[in-house]
């Protein structure tokens, strides 16, 4: 799996909250019982549980599992200071940390696994399961083998701001379309689980969980990045240039002409994004 610094997910976290749909998870809470295990797939630093910890409240167990030990730490450092911010209570023990807040407890446990052989693991039963930005990583084999997975523990599942390719660029430029085209075709190479969904991965999560029996429910979660926010912009535009080069290298002038642009207009505040995501819930 291609791996993500703490620096790109700590400046990309506040867009993700603001983007994601509320309102599935709230449609989400009737289904959860109060023992509900909570297992979050490419936890990364920690975010999915910042923004569900809160929504969901009551008493909840997490279990952070990701390949990368680093990310983990992470996770429990920045979770800790963020509870901590919050006026609750942190009690860290090892690779676990409890937290006593006044809207929810949570227990978090880390576990660092090959997230391309998780799959073929059981799930406790009953439990949820929830990922954020992960689906368009994975191959079309690994995701309908996790709702299998999942059907068969009688999992709900939590799958947040998978992209699904619709960005829009404010002002426009020539050649916007031919950076997004290559942009989108890297998405679709392999991450480390055979050939990526990338913009499909939204539409195939829903079909694959349907396959299973689940009720899915879909809303969009598109990014909004202002003309203030340059440093998002600006490592989104880095991010594109460098996957679009990858798959064209011959156009590299070209694309390095639109980088140029882009960047100027970033500069000069004229620069607005927004990037679509899908955020999916479902249960049996």
């Amino acid at each position: 799996m291609s791996g993500f610094s703490a620096e790109w997910l700590a400046l990309r976290e506040p867009f993700d909250a603001a983007a994601r749909a509320a309102t599935l998870v709230a449609e989400l809470r009737p289904q959860l019982s109060q023992d509900t295990e909570i297992v979050d797939l490419g936890a990364g630093a920690g975010s999915n549980l910042r923004y569900l910890a809160p929504l969901l409240g009551g008493a909840q167990s997490w279990r952070l599992v990701d390949h990368d030990a680093a990310l983990l730490l992470a996770a429990l450092a920045t979770t800790d200071a963020w509870a901590a911010a919050r006026g609750a209570r942190t009690e860290r023990r090892g690779d676990a940390l409890a937290i006593h807040a006044r809207d929810f407890e949570c227990e978090l446990n880390c576990e660092r696994a090959d997230l391309g052989a998780i799959v073929q693991r059981g799930l406790p039963a009953g439990c949820l399961v929830t990922a954020a930005a992960l689906l368009d990583l994975v191959s079309e084999k690994w995701l309908d083998t996790l709702a299998a997975r999942c059907a068969h523990a009688r999992a709900r599942v939590l799958f947040a701001l998978s992209y699904d390719g619709r960005t829009v660029c404010s002002p426009t430029d020539r050649e916007d379309a031919l950076v997004l085209e290559l942009f989108n075709r890297h998405q679709r190479g392999d991450k480390g689980f055979g050939p990526a969904l990338g913009p499909d991965a939204a539409s195939a999560a829903q079909a694959a969980l349907r396959r299973h029996g689940y009720v899915v429910h879909a809303r969009e979660s598109d990014w909004q990045i202002d003309a203030g926010e340059h440093a998002m912009q600006l490592a989104l535009l880095d991010g594109w240039l460098a996957a679009a080069v990858e798959i064209a290298p011959d156009k590299q002038a070209q694309l390095t002409g639109w980088h140029e642009r882009r960047r100027a207009q970033v500069a000069a505040g004229r620069s607005k994004l927004r990037v679509g995501h899908v955020d999916v819930v479902g249960w049996l």
